[in-house]
């Protein structure tokens, strides 16, 4: 409703300066609480007796078990096999398995001489260890 208003005036902001005035305080000392430890009593709770009345004499359950069908019996019809006709003479067939035998290799006894001397040892000790490496080759 105002903005439909026409107005010959003008409006301008100005900054204005404000003065700040800093208060420097002298620090004034006060109590401090020191945390002191206290003990909490908790109750613990203790028995005692209570007057309870018992009936006399005391009433024992005794359970029967009743047995009850669960579920009904149902007929099962069983198929027994009828005899079944043959023509005679009927084919039959079997199967033989014949073993087949293959050669295999057997074992030989074929002397393997390990150690050939081609020369004799000349101090006369064993042909074993070090001597004098002649004897190997």
């Amino acid at each position: 409703e105002h903005h439909e208003i026409p107005t010959k005036t003008v409006e301008y902001t100005k900054p204005v300066h404000v003065p700040v005035v800093k208060k420097i305080g002298i620090p004034v000392p006060h109590p401090v609480g020191i945390p002191v430890p206290q003990v909490i009593k908790v109750p613990v709770p203790q028995p005692y007796p209570v007057h309870i009345p018992v009936p006399q004499p005391i009433a024992v359950p005794i359970y029967k078990l009743v047995p009850q069908e669960i579920e009904k019996k149902i007929p099962i019809v069983v198929e027994k096999p009828a005899p079944y006709h043959v023509e005679k003479p009927y084919k039959i067939e079997v199967e033989k398995h014949y073993p087949v035998y293959i050669p295999k290799p057997y074992p030989v006894h074929v002397p393997v001489f390990k150690h050939v001397y081609h020369h004799v040892p000349k101090h006369g000790g064993s042909s074993g260890g070090s001597s004098g490496g002649h004897g190997w080759h």
